[in-house]
């Protein structure tokens, strides 16, 4: 405890009931993520260099634009080959939306970066640069995300690279089941992320055999008309809707295809993957940033 005032003021006495005084609160060192280093997968990182490639054709990539990805080992890749693409142009970003990590942290701290908007930090120098960083700004999903929030500011994002377990002809995008049907991740604030001025997900054409481009998702997380780009290591899809980011990759070496052409890919070397069976027994829903239901999550049918 410390005499008031607390700085940095970080949460609001108002959401405060009580405080206990520990001797420890936590292991700095565990908060340390096991995926916040960047891919060495050959696929992975075609994933990461085609997404950039991308960003930079279609003008993404600009003096004081901004970016949001995420700490997995392909979106920390995406970044290490936006900057590259900044060094060599010159130029930097506005801002940055973390999760931040210690590649993000060395981009603000070389330049590239004018500001870090953080909602999280993955990694021990994400919360050092929070601390000595005055350019690092701690954020609150709860208003800058928040779709009913004055605050909001993920549609002033330029661009936000996030994930996908599975996505349809349509767009249409899934992230909180898989293709069996199970429920196996929370969607956090990947909705919310939807917003921004274009959505690209970087996704394997398969995992483990099972094709991730399907005719209908197993569940809709996101609906089609905000996911702009989908890429894969064998070819990238741009949303029809999205006539702009076509007009401009028009005359692009990199391998533009229609999602059936993904798709029919994906099955000629994997097969077509049976469907999961289900009860009529729901166990949860998804609903969208309103509040809207938009699909329901049902039990799978167990094998006898």
């Amino acid at each position: 405890l410390v005499p008031f005032p607390c700085h940095p003021w970080q949460i609001q006495g108002n959401y405060v009931d009580m405080v206990v005084v520990l001797d420890k609160i936590g292991i700095p060192e565990k908060i340390v993520s096991g995926t916040t280093e960047i891919t060495k997968s050959p696929d992975r990182l075609l994933l990461a260099e085609f997404t950039a490639r991308f960003c930079d054709e279609a003008g993404i990539i600009s003096d004081g634009f901004s970016f949001q990805s995420g700490s997995g080992g392909t979106s920390l890749a995406v970044g290490y080959y936006f900057a590259e693409i900044m060094r060599r142009k010159n130029i930097k970003a506005r801002f940055a939306r973390g999760g931040s990590n210690k590649y993000l942290v060395s981009m603000l701290e070389e330049g590239l970066i004018d500001y870090i908007l953080d909602g999280q930090t993955f990694d021990l120098e994400g919360v050092r640069s929070m601390r000595e960083n005055d350019n690092h700004i701690n954020t609150s999903p709860f208003t800058s995300y928040n779709y009913h929030g004055k605050g909001n500011f993920a549609s002033m994002l330029d661009v936000v690279i996030l994930g996908a377990t599975e996505v349809d002809l349509n767009f249409n995008a899934n992230v909180v089941t898989h293709s069996d049907g199970l429920l196996k991740h929370g969607i956090g604030g990947w909705q919310n992320c939807l917003f921004a001025k274009c959505t690209i997900l970087p996704i394997p054409l398969f995992r483990d055999r099972i094709p991730v481009i399907r005719d209908e998702v197993t569940t809709i997380c996101g609906p089609g008309e905000l996911i702009d780009v989908i890429i894969t290591e064998r070819g990238i899809a741009i949303n029809p809707l999205r006539s702009d980011l076509i007009e401009k990759l028009k005359n692009t070496n990199l391998p533009l295809k229609t999602m059936q052409q993904l798709k029919e890919e994906a099955e000629a070397i994997c097969g077509i993957p049976e469907k999961p069976r289900f009860t009529d027994k729901p166990v949860a829903v998804v609903k969208w940033v309103d509040g809207t239901i938009i699909d329901t999550i049902w039990e799978v049918e167990r094998e006898s």
